[in-house]
């Protein structure tokens, strides 16, 4: 889709959040030499006008795809509430999700090489539609990843770090993702790819609203790449110390999985200059959760109008 294009498909929109925000979706699939990666623009009205544009990419976690960040619940999209700061929003299914290339092996599946990938892919999308550096914003896995994007100045102007386990793990991590049986379970994976469902999401939905926790239990559960699951049973898996950028990290208060004391430790580990934030009552996805959403985007929001 050309840029004229979705200039006169913002004119007669057709598609509309559920906030009835007219959104152009822009479905790309883009090849590197790391892997296939599916991108998705999610474009409103404002963010297209606004001169430079800015685009906000946006990394999920490791049992998540793209659509996480486009809930069809009023509220809970994550293109509206961008458009209405006047950015793009970019969504993308990692390496071994979703509609993204799924490798031989889902060991392989890295976040090095996801990392490696995306700079290709993005550097790609910003030439052909002139974005300047992108922001990122990234939950658990996706933000490791961020962070080794966020080294290159030239393609990334900030990284939003959400809910990301550096060094310490907690006691309820040690126990679900780090027990000797779980790693045996990794291990007999016969091609690196881990079936997920509601063993895993049902504790991830509990502080949900309803209907948001229904439609993420009916869309995210599915097969996903064990390289994350793996890479968390040797900790550091990711060193953010190269990044180059303003950043930011953000913790649920209530999160059992991420420690204020790791939050710290990734902030000031973390290269270029950054600050930690815990929001008071949110759990382990702030930006999905009725006690956490609305400090989650006005945390976000004061950071990218800072950056």
């Amino acid at each position: 889709m050309t840029n004229d294009e979705i200039t006169q498909a913002l004119e007669r929109p057709s598609q509309r959040t559920a906030d009835d925000v007219p959104i152009v979706t822009v479905t790309h699939d883009v090849e590197t030499t790391h892997g296939r990666l599916r991108i998705r623009e999610h474009i409103g009205r404002g963010a297209w006008v606004r001169a430079p544009r800015r685009a906000v990419l946006l990394l999920p976690g490791p049992v998540a795809v793209g659509s996480f960040f486009r809930i069809p619940v009023a509220g809970y999209d994550d293109a509206t509430v961008l458009s209405e700061m006047g950015c793009v929003a970019l969504t993308v299914d990692l390496l071994g999700t979703g509609d993204s290339e799924r490798l031989v092996d889902g060991r392989a599946c890295t976040a090095a090489r996801n990392a490696a990938a995306l700079r290709e892919a993005v550097a790609k999308l910003c030439a052909m539609r002139g974005y300047p550096p992108v922001y990122v914003l990234g939950e658990s896995w996706g933000a490791a990843i961020g962070t080794q994007l966020a080294s290159d100045p030239t393609l990334v102007r900030s990284c939003v770090i959400v809910s990301t386990l550096f060094r310490d793990p907690t006691p309820a991590i040690d126990q679900m993702a780090r027990a000797p049986e779980w790693r045996g379970i990794l291990d007999g994976l016969p091609d690196g790819y881990l079936p997920v469902g509601e063993e895993i999401w049902g504790p991830l939905v509990q502080p949900m609203p309803e209907a948001v926790a229904t439609w993420a239990m009916k869309t995210q559960p599915g097969t996903y790449a064990a390289a994350p699951m793996i890479a968390v049973l040797d900790l550091p898996y990711f060193d953010p110390s190269g990044a180059k950028v303003p950043g930011l990290v953000i913790r649920g208060a209530e999160d059992p999985l991420v420690s204020e004391a790791d939050a710290r430790d990734l902030a000031e580990t973390y290269g270029g200059p950054a600050e930690a934030v815990h929001l008071p009552g949110a759990h382990h996805i702030p930006r999905v959760e009725a006690s956490g959403r609305e400090a989650f985007w006005a945390t976000v929001r004061r950071f990218l109008e800072a950056v």
